[in-house]
């Protein structure tokens, strides 16, 4: 019998309910959470599949899970594009594929990085030419964590004093400063295996539980079919399984604000049942799909040929 192990965190309702429904489809297939202790060298898990819902937040999930992954274990996602979680990079990577993204600048930290002194930094400009990055950017303003989930570290700026004040707070953290967009709609689009997409309103202002629309009623047909198209065509190319992207709309063009959330949060109380339904049906029958067809899977996939899988 193949096994599915499911990695997650304080979500509960979401991950429960994939076991459920993976156990009641009669396939030769078993879904269980994942039971860690300490680990081993040359140790692996009985899994042909681990769903990965926390690593992000558990750095010795990470390690596991990249262990594993060389042994021919499917882990969706992936664990080496977690790269994709460094905003900077994900966006850079974003407009080398093409695609409209908010101008945005990677700063140097306001304080040293544990570790380092300023002898560390012989290659960095100083003083900064602040007056031509606010040129460039323009306000209002973003100064944000270069790391996605960080929200609450999150500032719009609306000069520079504003700017200076923000920036003198962060400390150590890796900032990013980005244009700000007056969008006259955005979405969030989650997309399952590659291929299946669900687009929602979105409004990152509201509380969560009234977040996102019920249902895609209301959602431009242009924009509704280019988002289902950057969405695909972007998974595909990086080789994402599980992952929501957000878009923002300006002037009737789509832009990427960001594109790599392996772990959002999913229940009833945020989505209505029948879009809870969908997310769990839809992930549920792609990772039995998977592990019923594990060697084409692996065949296809570019990062574990890297890695020479088995």
């Amino acid at each position: 019998m193949k096994k599915i192990g499911i990695f997650c965190g304080a979500d509960v309702l979401f991950p429960t309910s994939l076991i459920e429904y993976i156990n009641s489809q009669n396939k030769n297939v078993k879904a269980e959470l994942v039971k860690i202790g300490t680990f081993r060298i040359a140790e692996n898990l009985s899994y042909d599949l681990i769903f990965d819902r926390v690593s992000h937040s558990v750095p010795m999930y990470q390690a596991i899970l990249k262990a594993v992954t060389t042994t021919g274990i499917i882990v969706v996602n992936n664990p080496f594009i977690k790269c994709l979680e460094d905003y900077f990079f994900q966006l850079y990577v974003a407009k080398q594929l093409g695609y409209n993204v908010p101008e945005t600048v990677i700063l140097p930290t306001k304080d040293h990085p544990i570790g380092t002194t300023s002898d560390t930094f012989k290659n960095l400009i100083y003083p900064l030419d602040w007056a031509n990055l606010f040129d460039y950017i323009g306000f209002p303003l973003y100064l944000r964590v270069n790391l996605l989930g960080s929200e609450h570290f999150t500032y719009k700026v609306y000069n520079p004093s504003e700017f200076f004040s923000a920036y003198d707070a962060s400390g150590s953290r890796q900032m990013v400063v980005q244009k700000f967009f007056d969008f006259n709609n955005y979405y969030r689009a989650f997309v399952i295996g590659k291929r299946f997409v669900k687009i929602f309103h979105y409004d990152i202002d509201k509380p969560l539980i009234s977040r996102y629309s019920r249902g895609s009623s209301g959602i431009n047909p242009t924009h509704k079919k280019e988002i289902e198209t950057i969405s695909t065509d972007l998974c595909t190319a990086l080789g994402i399984d599980f992952t929501t992207i957000d878009f923002g709309v300006f002037n009737n063009r789509i832009y990427i604000v960001n594109f790599y959330n392996s772990s959002p949060r999913i229940d009833n109380s945020i989505f209505g049942e029948d879009d809870f339904k969908w997310f769990v049906f839809t992930t549920g029958d792609y990772l039995i799909s998977l592990v019923e067809n594990s060697k084409e899977y692996l065949r296809n996939s570019k990062w574990y040929q890297v890695l020479k899988m088995k």
